[in-house]
C-alpha cells in the first residue's frame, strides 16, 4: 500500500522459458534471449544490482521469488496473474494457469487470475466455462497469433466468426474483461496482429465488455490514442511500458502524456511484468514520477495527479475486473499475513553479466 492507496499490479507470470517446454524446432536462444534483453534494458543501467537476473534464472518459474518480490520486497497488495497462451512456441503456453493457482493458494486473497486461451481450439466455448467454474479466473487473456496445423496463424479481435461467439460467453458467465496483448510483438512473423485497429470495431459491438490492450503504447501509440478516444470500453496496461521509467523516463512521460491528454486517465492499469522486472523498483518508480513541466508547456500534457495514480494503481483495475476494493482492503487488513512492511529486495540480487 502506498499511503492510503491499495496498489494492483496489473500483470505478473510465472515465465516457464526452459529450453524443454520449447515446441521443437523453436529456439530458446532466442526466445529466452529476448525476455532477457527486454529484462536487462529494464535494469537500472548505472546501478543493475540487485535488480538482474541471470537469464536461466529469469526464465524458470519461481512462484516464491514471484510471490516474495511482490508482496514482501515492494508495497504491491495484490495481482492479477496470467497465464500465456503462446502455445505456438511453449507447449504450455509460457506461463501456465497452474502456477498462478499455486501462487494464489501461497498468498491467499492477493492474486486474481486471468486464464489465456487460444480460440483455435475446438473446445473453446466449453474451455471459458472451466476457466470460470474451475480456475476462478476474472478474464481471459489472447494473444494474437497461435500454431494450427503446423502453421503460425494471426487472428484479429474483430474476426466476427471466430472471436464474437467467445465474448458472447464470457458475458453470459460474467466476465468483464478481454485482454489482449498488443504493441510488442515476438518473433520475425505477423507483426500486423500487434497492431491495435482491430479493436473499435469490437469494442463498439460489445459496449459490456472491457478491451484491455496490453503494453498499451510501447508500440502503434497513435492508433491507441484513437482507440480511447472514440472505445469508453477500451483500457491501456502498462506492462512494458513502465518499464521505460528506469532508462528513458521521457519517452514514458510523452507516452502516458498522450493518454492524459485525451482524458483516459481512469481508462489505464498499472503492471510490471513481474519477474521481467522487480516490481519495487518500477512501482517506485512510477510513485515518484511527475510529468516534466517542460511538455506541460511544450505538448500540453496535464499534471499527473495523485487522484490518477491512484485509479492506475488498482482503481481501474478492480472495476473492470469487478473486484470490491473496501472488501480487498479489509480481507488483507485481518487475514493472516496482514497488510506487510516492505523489506529490502533480496531474493533477485545477483552479479550483472552484461
Amino acid at each position: 500500500m502506498i499511503d492510503d492507496i491499495l496498489v494492483i499490479d496489473g500483470v505478473v507470470h510465472a515465465y516457464n522459458y526452459v529450453p524443454e517446454n520449447m515446441v521443437e524446432g523453436v529456439s530458446w536462444e532466442m526466445h529466452g534471449g529476448m525476455l532477457h534483453a527486454l529484462h536487462k534494458a529494464f535494469c537500472p543501467a548505472a546501478a543493475p544490482h540487485p535488480w538482474y537476473l541471470p537469464i536461466e534464472r529469469l526464465c524458470t518459474p519461481d512462484i516464491e521469488m514471484l510471490g516474495r518480490s511482490l508482496f514482501e520486497e515492494s508495497r504491491v497488495d495484490a495481482c492479477i496473474y496470467h497465464s500465456l497462451p503462446i502455445y505456438s512456441f511453449f507447449k504450455d503456453g509460457g506461463a501456465p494457469l497452474r502456477l498462478g493457482r499455486d501462487l494464489r493458494a501461497r498468498w491467499p486473497g492477493r492474486v486474481f487470475l486471468y486464464g489465456g486461451m487460444t480460440p483455435f481450439r475446438p473446445d473453446a466455448m466449453d474451455e471459458i466455462d472451466r476457466l470460470v467454474e474451475v480456475d476462478g479466473v476474472v478474464g481471459i487473456k489472447f494473444y494474437p497469433l497461435d500454431l494450427v496445423e503446423g502453421r503460425i496463424v494471426g487472428f484479429r479481435m474483430d474476426d466476427q466468426a471466430l472471436m464474437y461467439p467467445l465474448f458472447e460467453r464470457m458475458i453470459a458467465r460474467g466476465l468483464k474483461t478481454v485482454a489482449m496483448h498488443k504493441a510488442m510483438p515476438f518473433g520475425p512473423t505477423h507483426h500486423e496482429f500487434f497492431e491495435v485497429r482491430d479493436i473499435g470495431v469490437a469494442a463498439a459491438d460489445f459496449p459490456g465488455l472491457n478491451f484491455e490492450i496490453f503494453h498499451g503504447g510501447f508500440g502503434f501509440l497513435e492508433e491507441t490514442v484513437r482507440q480511447l478516444t472514440y472505445s469508453p470500453n477500451v483500457t491501456v496496461n502498462l506492462e512494458g511500458t513502465g518499464g521505460l521509467l528506469v532508462n528513458a523516463p521521457g519517452k514514458f512521460a510523452r507516452i502516458l502524456g498522450e493518454f492524459l491528454t485525451i482524458g483516459a486517465a481512469d481508462r489505464i492499469v498499472w503492471g510490471t511484468g513481474a519477474p521481467v522486472q522487480h516490481p519495487r523498483l518500477l512501482l517506485d518508480a512510477f510513485w515518484n514520477f511527475e510529468m516534466p513541466q517542460s511538455l506541460q508547456e511544450e505538448m500540453g500534457f496535464p499534471a499527473v495527479t495523485p487522484e490518477m495514480k491512484r485509479a492506475m494503481l488498482g482503481g481501474t483495475q478492480a472495476r473492470i475486473c469487478g473486484l470490491d476494493l473496501d472488501r480487498l482492503r479489509q480481507d488483507l487488513q485481518t487475514g493472516p499475513g496482514g497488510l506487510r512492511t516492505e523489506v529490502e529486495p533480496s531474493i533477485w540480487g545477483a552479479p550483472y553479466v552484461g
